[in-house]
């Protein structure tokens, strides 16, 4: 199994560069390719991925310029700059995501360009900063229920599941089913479903829906991001703690923020689970016409009691 530079090593490599001599560093280890650290403009970091081929349309957003360059012996290489410097976390986490990409495919190259434009989302929504209360509850939710898949289905099955952080419709996908999380408030009688994709599946799946509300107490029986994230690492053993954080990174969460977050605790009242087959009231793309592109709606937990596992 190849091994590969951790993330924290990856940036106390790329610290320890002066960013004034304008050097660029390569990344060692066994991989596809040549990747390489540094700096441009004396304080930007800047990520260079060579000998990849002329890459077309690749995009840029407000926080990191992506481009396909030529280098001075004429080979193409795809280069990254990160333009905020207060986005320092995500960049690094960014980088080394696209390096540990390059290790599972025969393509490299299209597999860094498509794991990169999975981030796109989060990188053109940086300057949002904080997530807020309501995306707080929604991506404990997951955890809650990426705890329970760890510890049914092991670590690295329960990991690979979790695609929601790439942009999946779904949040948890696995080889015959699938798994849509929802967090809503304790009297909620309702859940918002904000696509038409999110519950088309032809597998049979689950709509997972956590009861919770944020209180001031600060007790065992709370939950907070930073300690949900504690719990979860405790189940990991330690080579998938970098995977972890980049799925969080893609849900908008980092570790600078952890002391804000644990400011904001929530009760767990209830869990339920609803199966979602062919029976089960949806919006879909067969059953809606050609002409509506997408739809959001709200279900009532009433209406579909007797889905109810």
């Amino acid at each position: 199994m190849m091994t590969i530079i951790s993330i924290n090593e990856l940036h106390n490599k790329w610290n320890n560069i002066s960013p004034f001599t304008g050097g660029f560093l390569l990344v060692s280890g066994d991989y596809p390719l040549s990747f390489h650290i540094g700096y441009v403009n004396r304080e930007s970091k800047c990520f260079m991925v060579l000998n990849t081929g002329k890459v077309d349309r690749i995009p840029s957003s407000k926080a990191i310029l992506a481009e396909c360059v030529q280098t001075t012996t004429g080979e193409y290489a795809l280069r990254f700059t990160l333009n905020y410097a207060s986005l320092d976390e995500l960049f690094v986490k960014l980088c080394w995501d696209l390096i540990d990409a390059s290790k599972v495919s025969s393509k490299p190259v299209e597999k860094i360009v498509v794991q990169y434009k999975s981030w796109m989302r989060l990188l053109q929504q940086a300057s949002a900063g904080l997530l807020s209360s309501s995306s707080q509850k929604g991506l404990i939710g997951e955890l809650l229920y990426l705890e329970e898949q760890i510890n049914t289905i092991g670590e690295a099955l329960a990991l690979k599941s979790w695609v929601g952080p790439e942009g999946s419709d779904q949040d948890f996908i696995f080889e015959n089913t699938w798994s849509e999380i929802k967090a809503t408030s304790i009297a909620s009688d309702a859940v918002t479903i904000s696509s038409i994709q999110q519950l088309d599946c032809s597998d049979n799946g689950n709509l997972i829906v956590y009861f919770m509300d944020k209180t001031s107490s600060k007790g065992q029986l709370t939950i907070s991001l930073p300690k949900m994230i504690t719990r979860i690492k405790v189940l990991l053993s330690a080579q998938y703690y970098d995977e972890f954080s980049c799925k969080l990174a893609k849900n908008g969460y980092f570790d600078k923020d952890a002391e804000h977050y644990e400011s904001y605790c929530y009760r767990l009242a209830e869990k339920r689970t609803y199966i979602v087959d062919s029976t089960f009231p949806r919006l879909i793309r067969n059953n809606i016409p050609a002409e509506i592109a997408n739809a959001r709606y709200e279900l009532s937990l009433t209406a579909i009691d007797a889905h109810r596992v």
